[in-house]
């Protein structure tokens, strides 16, 4: 393996290192499809918004696998100004500007959805919180009931106890 490519976080071979890095890569490849799944179910789109859609977790992927992309022992990094050097503070500052530019231009494409979308996001957005409002009530009153019942059993049994 002396000649193959080594990905950041499973350079060493290292347990300790490998498993929060492929649990890292592994969160993050299920966190892009269940959003890229979860916006297809509940939005409306219209034609602009699928290729918006497309660029938006196109530079959400490269910022959130931008350790991979960037540290990982590729022969373009050699080429990219930032990451040549291999040191920690020009690798930072490679990643800072990485990760403002992906998530600025991942806003652009947000931004520029249609208004067909946006609706739909809204109205989705409305409903999951009166989802959440519904099911705090039903808790409180499930803990109010069982309050109850529990102060009743409690006076109960202390009746029952004299």
């Amino acid at each position: 393996m002396k000649d193959g490519v080594k990905i950041f976080g499973l350079r060493s071979a290292k347990a300790y290192k490998m498993i929060p890095a492929l649990l890292y890569y592994a969160a993050m490849a299920y966190f892009i499809g269940a959003s890229i799944v979860g916006e297809l179910l509940h939005y409306k789109f219209e034609t602009i918004d699928y290729i918006l859609m497309i660029e938006k977790y196109l530079f959400f992927a490269i910022l959130f696998f931008s350790p991979l992309l960037f540290l990982s022992d590729f022969k373009y990094r050699e080429k990219l100004p930032f990451f040549k050097k291999h040191t920690f503070g020009s690798s930072l500052s490679g990643m800072i500007i990485v990760w403002m530019f992906c998530y600025f231009m991942a806003q652009v494409c947000i931004m520029n959805m249609s208004d067909t979308w946006v609706q739909s996001r809204d109205v989705y957005t409305k409903q999951i919180q009166l989802e959440r409002e519904e099911n705090i009530k039903k808790n409180k009153a499930k803990e109010s009931v069982t309050e109850t019942v529990t102060v009743v059993e409690t006076t109960i049994s202390a009746q029952s106890d004299n």
